[in-house]
């Protein structure tokens, strides 16, 4: 042993030779797959593997991922309330033979994606929840509205033969939100309000024929029988729904589309029921960003034809507000309606079914249909003092 250290300490070369051989040996010992994967920053799917590439630990697709059968493909669909995207996994296309660059496409082929070799292992599509964006197909029935499409894949930027197509769709329970998104012609008001310092929002209230709020009237004109009831539904389609409520304050129906008409038939008053009548229900006001009630047509119509609903909303803030109304007798009856014209949403016209349309022009009786109403006219004005 001596004469061996004696002829390495002669030998400084040899010293060089034996420390690169373990250097060697310690390189190409096969590191723990734990730690290995532990380097990269998130946990890689079983589709990758932690990889060490230019110059930094990332997760990259394994290169024996057998995807040679389609049905292994699992696209991601997500269905939001504004967007639809559908997701694929490039590991999953690789084994189906797509090579680095692969485009996507809708069936609106200007809503497309293009993915190259760049770390990221999934592509993505989008088109807006709407009818008719990026090729939206949409077919409702009683419960759901439902958008369908078509994701079509090829390898490069000439789009010549389509290599893959995958159907994809996105059901939508049907409420009063959806219903009014997916109706083509609904008879709805909207109203932009402007809050200081709390952003912007918006309002929408429309007309409905069922009482779960999912069938909007559509059209010019909503016609009802007189012993039909009337769903009014409104709703806080934008802005903080954490912090405000909407409160339907004062809803009224006039012979005139003019929402200052002296003429009123008071539903809701001071965010209550008019009592008077027991036909109407209030099913949510004050209670979150939706308001929702009915009324039977001839209680609210008299002998008009023709009348239009006036609806004076407030976004309630649940901070500094009680939001919920108290309804008793005497506290309706001490308080006079004070309307902001600005706040009000209309509605209508709303026509009788089998109404004569003589006498009627722009929801303004002629002389002779005002003689014909004047004694019903004072029906609802007595009711409007009484209350």
């Amino acid at each position: 042993t001596s004469q061996l250290l004696q002829t390495m300490a002669g030998a400084p070369v040899l010293w060089l030779v034996v420390a690169s051989c373990l250097l060697t040996l310690a390189s190409t010992e096969p590191e723990d797959p734990s730690t290995v994967e532990d380097r990269c920053e998130k946990t890689c799917r079983p589709e990758e593997e932690c990889s060490f590439v230019d110059g930094t630990w990332r997760c990259i697709c394994r290169q024996n991922v057998n995807g040679s059968d389609i049905h292994s493909l699992q696209p991601q669909l997500d269905c939001g309330d504004r967007e639809i995207t559908v997701s694929l996994d490039r590991c999953q296309l690789a084994g189906l033979g797509f090579g680095d660059e692969v485009i996507a496409y809708l069936r609106d082929r200007n809503c497309s994606n293009f993915m190259q070799r760049d770390g990221q292992n999934r592509m993505s599509v989008s088109s807006p929840a709407q009818a008719h964006a990026c090729g939206n197909v949409l077919e409702r029935n009683r419960t759901h509205a439902i958008y369908k499409n078509t994701l079509s894949l090829v390898n490069d930027f000439i789009i010549r033969d389509t290599k893959l197509s995958i159907n994809f769709q996105c059901a939508y329970p049907l409420d009063m939100k959806i219903s009014l998104q997916t109706a083509l012609q609904p008879i709805v008001s909207s109203l932009n309000i402007s809050l200081g310092g709390e952003g912007e929002f918006t309002i929408r209230m429309a007309l409905f024929q069922d009482q779960n709020y999912t069938r909007p009237y559509e059209g010019d004109t909503a016609v009802l029988s007189v012993e039909s009831m009337l769903y009014v539904g409104a709703i806080l389609e934008r802005g903080d729904t954490s912090r405000f409520n909407l409160l339907l304050r004062n809803c009224y129906a006039t012979p005139t589309r003019d929402k200052t008409d002296p003429v009123k038939y008071f539903i809701i008053r001071n965010s209550c029921p008019n009592k008077r009548d027991s036909t109407i229900y209030v099913e949510e006001n004050g209670v979150s960003a939706e308001g929702r009630f009915s009324v039977q047509m001839f209680m609210f119509a008299g002998n008009y034809d023709l009348v239009f609903l006036h609806c004076e909303v407030h976004l309630c803030d649940l901070v500094n507000e009680q939001c919920q109304p108290s309804c008793s007798r005497s506290e309706v009856r001490s308080e006079a309606a004070e309307i902001d014209p600005a706040l009000v949403l209309d509605l209508g016209p709303i026509t009788r079914r089998g109404a004569p349309s003589a006498g009627i022009v722009n929801g303004t009786p002629s002389t002779a249909g005002f003689l014909v109403a004047w004694p019903m006219l004072l029906l609802p004005v007595l009711l409007a003092e009484l209350f």
